[in-house]
C-alpha cells in the first residue's frame, strides 16, 4: 500500500477502500465483487458507463471492466488528487459536481463513493442528473452492521482502510433512492460474514460464504444495490374549482396584457 489510511483522517474513503482492494483479502472480495456486478449489469444496455471511484481503478488494473460490461465506452473516474489522473482514461472529479452532460450515462457503478460524505444526497442528486431514464445504477459499500466494520473499528489489522468514511445502512439508501423515483431491482450481499485477514481463510470459507449470503446477508461485509431510474411522468392536469364564478361574483384575470370578465359582468 501507498499510504496508510488509518494514519490519515484526511483521505477519502472511496480512496481508502481501493486501498484495502489491493490487500491479500481485499483482491478476493473484489473477484467476488466484479463477478456480481458483471452478473448484475447483464440486462444493462446502452453505450456509455460511468465507474465512480478510487476502487473502480484498482478493479481496472486487475480484472478490467472491458471483460466484463457489454458497453464498450466506460469513463473511469475519482476524487482529484488521489492519483486517479495518472492512468489513460482516468478522470479527476468533484463527486458533488460531476463534469458529465445531463442522462448522458446508461449505466453509473458507485464504489464506495457514498462514504466519502456524511450527507451524500449531493453525490446522489449528481449521478441521477447523469444518469438517462430506464438506466441502471449499481451502488457497493461498507455494511456498517457487519463484524468487517466492528473489526476495522477496534481492531483493524488488514482491514484499516475501511475504517474511515461514513457508513450507511442498506435501508437509508434505499430511502433515498426511492425519493429520487429509482425501482430498486436487488440487493444482494458480498465478502461474507467472517472478517478474515488471511487469503487462505477466506478461500477456503466459500462454502458459508454462501450460506450467508442466503440466509445471513444482512451481516455481510458489503453490499450491492441495483437500481433504475424510472421515466417520470407527469400528472393529468386538474379543474380549477371557482367558487366566486358559481356565486355570481365577478371573476377578472389578465391573460398576456388582456382583461376578461365573468359571464355575469358581459351581460351587464
Amino acid at each position: 500500500m501507498t499510504q496508510n489510511p488509518a494514519r490519515d483522517s484526511a483521505l477519502a474513503a472511496s480512496v481508502a477502500a481501493a486501498d484495502w482492494y489491493r490487500g491479500p483479502v481485499g483482491r478476493l472480495v473484489a473477484a467476488d465483487l466484479v463477478a456480481m456486478l458483471a452478473r448484475r449489469a447483464e440486462t444493462a444496455f446502452g453505450y456509455h458507463a460511468l465507474v465512480l471511484g478510487e476502487a473502480g481503478l484498482e478493479i481496472e488494473r486487475r480484472f478490467g471492466w472491458a471483460r466484463q460490461l457489454r458497453i464498450d465506452h466506460r469513463v473511469l473516474a475519482g476524487p482529484p488528487g488521489a492519483g486517479a489522473g495518472g492512468r489513460p482514461g482516468a478522470l479527476p472529479v468533484e463527486l458533488d459536481a460531476l463534469p458529465i452532460e445531463s442522462e448522458a450515462a446508461d449505466l453509473v457503478i458507485a464504489l464506495h463513493v457514498l462514504e466519502d460524505r456524511r450527507n451524500p444526497h449531493e453525490i446522489l442528486r449528481e449521478i441521477d442528473r447523469t444518469l438517462r431514464p430506464e438506466g441502471r445504477l449499481l451502488i457497493v459499500g461498507l455494511n456498517p452492521a457487519s463484524l468487517l466494520h466492528l473489526r476495522s473499528r477496534f481492531w483493524p489489522g488488514c482491514h484499516a482502510p475501511l475504517a474511515l468514511g461514513h457508513h450507511h445502512p442498506t435501508w437509508r439508501v434505499v430511502d433515498w433512492l426511492r425519493v429520487l423515483g429509482y425501482r430498486i431491482e436487488a440487493i444482494e450481499p458480498v465478502g461474507g460474514v467472517i472478517p478474515w485477514c488471511r487469503d487462505t481463510a477466506y478461500q477456503r470459507g466459500e462454502r458459508p460464504r454462501r450460506w450467508s449470503a442466503e440466509w445471513a446477508w444482512f451481516l455481510n461485509g458489503l453490499y450491492v444495490i441495483d437500481a433504475t431510474r424510472r421515466v417520470a411522468r407527469p400528472s393529468r392536469p386538474k379543474p380549477t374549482f371557482r367558487l366566486a364564478s358559481l356565486v355570481g361574483q365577478p371573476v377578472r384575470g389578465e391573460v398576456a396584457g388582456l382583461r376578461r370578465h365573468s359571464s355575469i359582468l358581459q351581460q351587464r
